[in-house]
Formats: structure tokens, sequence, C-alpha cells
């Protein structure tokens, strides 16, 4: 995550902010991060993040190019998925982020100490909600406890969270499970579209304590 972004607010009436960004962390953005501009639209998935910006063109209609009338589409059910194998009888453009958490001082397949404290660090985020509780386990989902929140950025902000663990010794499941303030959480089994889209199972990261 850059440090500081300077950007230009473009969409004072909505319900969020589209930014036109031209800098990051005191110099000009980056070719890989889209120079000369690119928008950044907080809340909603990088298919709307455009980089490279030359032009902005304003239209009466939605856009019917084929990257949002034919690629960036989900199916149009209240989870936006299908049984695995099957086509969607009709699809939606992929709109805002779903909740996510994630375990981010640890790698999978880490060696850590046995019976010993260990600090677990991560992160969670939403559309645009906020984040409420994460909730934390280390067996594979058979037992959870909650971590401790940090600061609170924003609605749109990565929210950071830690919680103090002691493994013994063998092999440990560790999840990690993100909820919103109106209670949209993340499922334990992965749902399933054509595009892989909107991904937000719960992740497991496995350690060996030794």
């Amino acid at each position: 995550m850059p440090d500081f972004v300077k950007a230009l607010d473009i969409d004072h009436a909505g319900d969020g902010d589209v930014l036109v960004a031209w800098a990051m962390n005191g110099q000009d953005l980056p070719y890989l991060n889209g120079y000369p501009l690119r928008l950044v639209v907080p809340g909603w998935y990088g298919t709307y993040w455009v980089k490279h910006l030359s032009e902005i063109t304003v239209l009466d209609h939605p856009f019917d190019g084929y990257w949002m009338k034919t690629a960036y589409r989900v199916p149009d059910t209240p989870d936006a998925s299908v049984p695995p194998g099957t086509k969607p009888a009709a699809t939606r453009p992929i709109s805002r982020f779903n909740v996510r958490s994630f375990v981010t001082s640890l790698a999978d397949g880490a060696h850590v100490p046995a019976n010993r404290t260990l600090a677990l660090r991560g992160i969670a985020f939403s559309g645009g909600d906020g984040i409420a509780g994460v909730r934390v386990s280390i067996d594979d989902g058979a037992t959870w406890a909650p971590a401790q929140l940090g600061e609170d950025a924003g609605r749109f902000s990565f929210r950071s969270w830690q919680l103090g663990v002691t493994l013994p010794a063998g092999r440990h499941a560790i999840r990690v499970q993100a909820t919103t303030p109106a209670g949209e959480t993340q499922p334990m089994q992965p749902l399933w579209n054509p595009g892989g889209y909107m991904r937000n199972v719960v992740e497991t990261t496995v350690v060996e304590a030794v």
C-alpha cells in the first residue's frame, strides 16, 4: 500500500469517491501502478481501477464495451455463484468488494516456535461498510477467538487485527474470518462462478510449531 497518494476527487455527488491519482509517495505514479494517471475507486474491484488513463468520456448509458458487457461479470444470484461446472442464466457486472481477511505475519508452511506466545497479525477490509470484528481459529475452525482490531482509518481502509496464541508442537491450520457492521461475513467454503471472481472464502494458513 502506498504511504501517500496525490489524487483528485471527481465524484463529489456519489456514495463514495472516484479519484484520479498522479503521484505516490512523493513521486510520479510508477508505470506498473498506472503512470501517468489512474482511477482509484474505493470499495470496488480492480476492474474499475483503470491504469494509464489518457481521457475520460462521460456517457448517458452503461458502457457496453467487451470487458464490462461480457468479461468482468458474475452470476446474477444473491451470492454471485452457481454450482461448479454450470453456466449462469443471467449475469451482472462485478461491483463492490466482498468482505475479506488475511493472516499477514506468517506465510503458509512457516515454522514457528512451539509453546510460546505468538503474535498473529493480519488485515481485513470490505466494500465500504467497515469491519466490525475478526475472529481467528488455530484448529482449522473447531474453535474461534476474537482478534483485537487496530485503528479504524475509514470505511474503505484496510483494518489491522492481532491475536496472541500459543501453539503446541505439531501442524496447525489457522483460519481467519471478518464480519462487517451489517453482518456480511466470509463463507467457510468457496463460492464458484465461471470467472473465479469475487472470491472471499475464509483463508487457511498452515504452520508447523516446533
